[in-house]
């Protein structure tokens, strides 16, 4: 018997080692200030370049190549060479919705504004909106803007005939981030109110009976806002279709003079738009720069194909982070994982391709390098701690040595 105590001793306090309740607390403060640092990192918004480096390389390698049920009507050179500076009377455009319409389009959006009445020449108003009504499918641009520099915003719409006549109306604001750089849309704005759909979601609900929930991250209250202030909603994140000139492009000069076959119009939603030069906006992407209708073009196949990426709010962001965090806490210390950069390897990745397998399989965009950067840290924080400890360690061991009796020179 007395032979067998020994061995149970031994697991006894091997076991002992494994539950270390200090250990414990000391893994669990540590969890804390992570957490806490986590929240700065977040609200703060100190790591959204990074992450925007990131969501900006999965869509150059991520592009969506278009379905063939959109095409843009470019206001390209040649047509401004063809048919002369801009703007051009409308009784133009009149003639080419009545040729899109001949050709049986499925749906026009004009990205082309049309905000005052020609005075001079007031039966070429009159054209124009009477060929929108005979198409009955067309989409009219409206947008905000301050008539003086620093003045109040106004929304700009069509003349009143033309906007009786449409189909209906969308703004056409561009969802620009601080670094000038557009990865998403905004469904809804609106001056003190999101009531405007964009003009691509305006085309996508064209011929729908009902109209269900949106997709995008929704703002929290939205009342009691000042009726100056553009209010925007809905906001999802775009896979773009690719580089500038994705899209089927026929020239507007062609679709004027019948160039253009009819097999290639028919069925298919069309956006007018300048494509131009110096005519119309240029918009940064994060695969290309490309025109605006272009831009337009791309939020209308997300909408059609079903594509739009959701971004996390800030507290579901959080949530994430925080069980990121709790990942090498429990792990490290695992048989194969006794070396701390092991540990930061596997975190590390899982926290990558978390993030990666969310937006490739949900369409969600979830930023992950908040937590990222603090398991680096961390990591490189605890791998200092042991540093030093070793040495403190060796030092004792030294000291110990050296007070330890020497024996006597024989």
């Amino acid at each position: 018997m007395a032979g067998q105590a020994a061995p149970l001793s031994t697991d006894g306090a091997a076991r002992r080692r494994r539950i270390d309740p200090f250990a414990i607390l000391a893994r669990g403060a540590t969890w804390m200030a992570g957490i806490g640092l986590l929240t700065l990192l977040i609200a703060s918004g100190q790591a959204t370049r990074f992450d925007r480096a990131l969501y900006d390389l999965n869509m150059r390698y991520w592009s969506s190549p278009p379905r063939d049920d959109v095409v843009i009507v470019a206001i390209d050179p040649g047509s401004l060479a063809a048919l002369g500076r801009w703007p051009w009377p409308r009784d133009v455009h009149a003639r080419l919705i009545d040729r899109l319409t001949a050709d049986g389009v499925r749906g026009i959006g004009m990205d082309v504004t049309i905000s005052e009445p020609d005075a001079l020449h007031p039966g070429n108003d009159r054209a124009l909106a009477a060929a929108i009504a005979r198409n009955g499918h067309v989409v009219m641009p409206m947008l905000a803007e301050a008539p003086d520099l620093g003045g109040t915003l106004q929304e700009t719409l069509p003349i009143p005939a033309i906007a009786r006549s449409a189909a209906g109306i969308g703004q056409v604001d561009v969802a620009v981030d601080s670094d000038s750089v557009v990865r998403g849309a905004y469904l809804k704005a609106g001056l003190g109110s999101p009531y405007w759909p964009s003009l691509a979601l305006a085309m996508y609900r064209l011929g729908q009976s009902g109209h269900g929930p949106l997709p995008g991250q929704r703002h929290g209250d939205l009342g009691a806002r000042s009726p100056y202030l553009w209010i925007r909603d809905d906001f999802v994140l775009l896979r773009y279709a690719g580089p500038a000139g994705s899209f089927d492009q026929v020239s507007y000069k062609d679709v004027l003079d019948g160039r253009v076959p009819r097999r290639l119009l028919q069925g298919r939603w069309v956006m007018v738009g300048a494509t131009a030069m110096g005519l119309g906006d240029q918009v940064l992407t994060p695969v290309a720069t490309m025109a605006g209708v272009e831009y337009q073009a791309n939020v209308l196949e997300s909408l059609r194909r079903g594509t739009t990426i959701l971004p996390l709010n800030l507290g579901t962001q959080w949530l994430l982070g925080s069980l990121l965090l709790s990942l090498p806490l429990l792990l490290h210390g695992a048989p194969g994982l006794r070396r701390l950069w092991r540990t930061l390897v596997l975190c590390a990745g899982a926290d990558l391709l978390l993030s990666l397998l969310l937006l490739r399989l949900a369409y969600v965009w979830w930023p992950p390098m908040a937590s990222l950067l603090l398991l680096v840290a961390g990591t490189a924080l605890a791998g200092l701690q042991a540093s030093l400890g070793r040495r403190l360690r060796q030092r004792r061991r030294a000291r110990h040595v050296d007070a330890l009796p020497r024996p006597a020179a024989p």
